[in-house]
């Protein structure tokens, strides 16, 4: 085994026998400048679809300590094949980037590097950009049910009916492990579900997780959104990968997202979900999700025949916060 392998499954272990959500403190985004969406153009191009749409893109994340993933990118959140997908040597103030016949230097907020493409060396430029999806923020409208606004769980309950034991930071739920063993022994962490169950809805949740440099895959900013008897909407940290069907946004293991929406770690983002249930004629569930702003399904069929579901929010270990909950539930007929 590769000796950066051995040092992501030491940060792993280690990471799992610590975690319990009591006293972690999420990393401060301003110790990590460079994470996130670059955008800029490229200069001077005459050949292929950069001659008449000349933009690119740029998504940093940490990948374990000192190192960086980047990708260079003709398009942000389209499944757009990369220019370029590396993990290279950096810090969080200066990653370097000197690979198949692109030069940068990612240091400050504005960047100019040189890339080959179709035979040619061309200049571009990068600007970092804030991660702002439209919904996020959005206030629960009159009439909503408001299942957390940052004071209490009493929307919430463990199984059977246990009183939610995650803590609260500031006006976010964060996540308390049942895999650690101090919480375990304890009785702290596990699952959480609505009290109440609803029917036909808009729902609205918004969460972030943590950087967790030495993770990835499904270790790394895991947790589910459950319409219980309808399926889970994965949360995944899947910044910069490819969208798989285990991925972010997807119905897991079951539909792939449209689009991998899912934004840099630390940021905030929104799901935005519309279900309607099955009707007394027969029709299927049908579901549309939004991440971030963008469609990941589209009134999807589900099969199902409950009236009404309970939310769940899944612990699957990962120290992931939750804020801005509520929902919308439709008139009776709603199409």
């Amino acid at each position: 085994m590769a000796m950066r392998y051995k040092r992501r499954w030491v940060f792993f272990i280690l990471f799992i026998l610590s975690v319990s959500s009591h006293g972690f403190e999420y990393e401060n985004a301003d110790d990590y400048p460079l994470m996130g969406d670059w955008a800029g153009q490229w200069y001077g191009a005459t050949k292929g679809h950069e001659r008449v749409r000349p933009q690119i893109y740029a998504q940093l994340v940490p990948a374990w300590e000192g190192y960086y993933r980047v990708l260079l990118l003709p398009e942000l959140y389209n499944r757009a094949e990369p220019y370029l997908d590396v993990t290279v040597p950096g810090s969080h103030e200066k990653v370097v980037v000197n690979q198949d016949g692109f030069h940068v230097v990612f240091s400050g907020d504005r960047v100019e590097g040189v890339g080959e493409i179709y035979g040619e060396k061309l200049r571009f430029t990068l600007s970092k950009q804030p991660f702002l999806p439209a919904s996020v923020g959005q206030e629960p409208p009159k009439g909503a049910v408001v299942l957390f606004d940052g004071s209490s769980f009493d929307a919430w309950r463990h199984e059977p009916d246990k009183p939610v034991t995650w803590d609260i930071v500031g006006n976010a739920m964060q996540i308390a492990a049942a895999s650690n063993k101090e919480n375990r022994e304890k009785g702290i962490g596990g699952n959480i579900r609505t009290r109440e169950a609803f029917s036909s809805m808009r729902f609205h949740m918004e969460f972030r997780y943590p950087v967790e440099e030495g993770r990835s895959g499904q270790n790394r900013g895991n947790s589910g959104l459950f319409f219980l008897g309808i399926g889970e909407v994965q949360i995944l940290n899947s910044y910069t990968t490819p969208g798989y069907w285990n991925e972010a946004g997807a119905i897991y293991k079951t539909v792939p997202a449209k689009v991998n929406a899912a934004g840099p770690p630390l940021a905030w983002q929104a799901y935005d979900v519309e279900l309607l249930l099955p009707d007394e004629g027969g029709r299927p569930a049908i579901m549309t999700v939004r991440l971030n702003g963008k469609i990941l399904h589209h009134k999807m069929e589900i099969p199902c025949s409950r009236r009404e579901v309970e939310v769940m929010l899944q612990d699957h270990s990962n120290l992931l916060q939750f804020r801005n909950i509520w929902l919308v539930e439709y008139p009776a007929g709603t199409e």
